[in-house]
């Protein structure tokens, strides 16, 4: 009990002490100048829960399994499934691949087993870390639309953005793409496209996405929905929210009404809020949300 109360009176300093409340309003007041792109602890999780160096969704050749029946195993299988279904769709082997986006580098150890010449690119400090420590390939720590191009005219038969196409801003990234990519070179993507203003409100719209393609004078060659290969990841993931996840913090909840009801009543009106916004992400891994309002698309672009 003696340290339950020496924590709430360590909380309540930091809250009502002039010193420790300034740095509280100030790192709440700057906290949108943190640049997730650069730190991304979401992906980092992620990398940390699985076995490989995957951060995508992968792609089960087999998508009616049950959630009960998966394991992290299947996932890092589906997502290495996945690696071989985009580099499958490399014709030039001659000239350099760019990883345009390239997470923890699972997509360029294929690219090195296919022995081509692949380059990568990542705005994420850790992602740059753990490549250059595990991989030889050369790996631009930029964001795409701001990385030094000039250097890369015409210099690549292929560009891949796996997963990655969703954080491009198309106006600037469309622009390099055309630079740097050879007349008759390929660019494969691979991503989720919103289909509605429904759910959750990330990736681009598909229909503007396509007149995008247009205007900058590209064109689609080939084109797969694969949504229904990607979403027992998603299912799986949402079994361990609903089951796991949300019994374990009920429990903690219950537990500290019980071992300290004073910090208990301090927190209780956050709650509610705290609930919704776990219920906000759980939504976000729903699959039969996420198949009603968006479509998981693999594409050969090639200019027209």
């Amino acid at each position: 009990m003696n340290k339950i109360l020496s924590g709430i009176f360590t909380v309540c300093k930091r809250l009502f002490w002039p010193p420790h409340l300034f740095r509280v309003i100030k790192l709440q007041k700057n906290r949108k100048n943190y640049d997730r792109a650069t730190d991304d602890a979401q992906l980092k999780l992620y990398h940390n829960m699985l076995p490989g160096d995957f951060l995508h969704y992968g792609y089960f050749n087999n998508p009616d399994i049950n959630p009960l029946d998966m394991s992290f195993q299947m996932i890092y299988q589906a997502q290495d499934d996945y690696a071989k279904k985009i580099t499958a769709l490399i014709k030039d082997y001659k000239n350099p691949v760019f990883d345009i986006g390239c997470g923890m580098g699972g997509l360029l150890k294929h690219l090195n087993t296919l022995q081509l010449h692949a380059l990568g690119l990542t705005p994420d400090d850790n992602q740059i870390q753990y490549i250059r420590e595990k991989y030889p390939n050369h790996v631009i720590h930029s964001k795409f639309e701001e990385f030094h191009y000039e250097e890369y005219i015409n210099y690549f038969g292929t560009l891949i953005t796996s997963e990655s196409l969703q954080y491009l801003n198309l106006d600037r990234a469309l622009p390099i793409i055309q630079k740097i990519l050879l007349k008759d070179g390929v660019w494969i993507a691979c991503d989720y496209f919103k289909i509605n203003n429904q759910g959750e409100k990330s990736g681009h719209a598909w229909q503007l996405f396509e007149s995008k393609l247009h205007e900058f004078g590209f064109k689609i060659s080939f084109k797969e929905d694969i949504t229904n290969n990607i979403l027992p990841t998603i299912g799986y993931i949402h079994y361990l929210a609903t089951k796991i996840f949300i019994p374990l913090k009920d429990f903690g909840i219950g537990k500290l009404k019980v071992k300290a009801p004073g910090l208990y009543y301090a927190v209780e009106p956050l709650l509610p809020k705290l609930d919704s916004k776990i219920q906000k992400n759980i939504n976000t891994v729903d699959p039969q949300i996420f198949s009603a309002n968006k479509r998981y698309i693999l594409m050969v672009i090639e200019r027209k």
